[in-house]
């Protein structure tokens, strides 16, 4: 049985210094580190209240992908696990699932479990309101959907990473960092749209689900829209 606890997603971001420029900091959202404590998991659900006026009709679901060659969904289950508390959390077909809340939980200090080897699993949370094509996604979930992971992972980083990534509004804030997020499919371009205005997003040339969204970019509203081509 596998105790989902702290993981350190050193990989997750990365800095980059441009010659006579301020750092940029792309930060791929997609690279799913481990789940945590339950505790540091309530810290997303904490973020999603907090910035809920971004996506006022959202849901919040945290979503299981296989991480290891052959795994699969089939017979996992997910359970928050203490010395005196146990919740099993139900799991859908598609591995989503919704974190509930627990003050015995908290007290526990309870972890999240998984019945199977470690490492073999990545998680992300997932923020939709309703009403967005399956083909698009609205930005006002995305931001909302960095906050939380954000929320989850910033204790994990150094204090010298995690002071770098703050210094100029966090990941989700800033206009020197770039988040990726992960399309259904691999991509051959992806438009943000609000209104008549459309812009094309960078897609990553290497992982082709990748897009990059303008979080912090204040001239599109949280109703804005990216959409997905996936070409023929």
């Amino acid at each position: 049985m596998m105790k989902l606890a702290a993981y350190l997603p050193a990989s997750l971001f990365a800095f980059h210094a441009i010659a006579a420029a301020a750092p940029v900091v792309e930060v791929a959202g997609i690279r799913d580190p481990e789940l945590k404590a339950y505790r540091t998991m309530v810290k997303g659900l904490d973020a999603f209240d907090l910035e809920r006026p971004r996506a006022p009709k959202a849901g919040l679901r945290f979503l299981l992908r296989p991480a290891a060659p052959g795994e699969t969904l089939d017979g996992l289950t997910l359970t928050i696990s203490g010395d005196t508390v146990r919740l099993p959390v139900e799991l859908a077909a598609d591995g989503g699932f919704v974190l509930p809340r627990s003050a015995a939980a908290l007290a526990d200090r309870a972890e999240l479990v998984l019945n199977k080897k470690r490492n073999s699993f990545r998680w992300r949370p997932d923020v939709r309101s309703p009403g967005v094509p399956a083909n698009a996604r609205r930005l006002g979930d995305l931001r909302l959907q960095c906050a939380v992971q954000w929320a989850i992972d910033r204790e994990a980083l150094t204090p010298q990473a995690r002071a770098a990534l703050e210094a100029n509004g966090g990941p989700c804030h800033s206009p020197l960092a770039h988040t990726g997020f992960e399309a259904p499919q691999p991509l051959r371009a992806a438009w943000l749209r609000e209104g008549t205005r459309r812009e094309a997003l960078p897609v990553n040339r290497q992982h082709t689900r990748r897009f990059t969204p303008p979080l912090a970019d204040g001239g599109w509203s949280d109703d804005a829209v990216v959409e997905f081509d996936y070409g023929t």
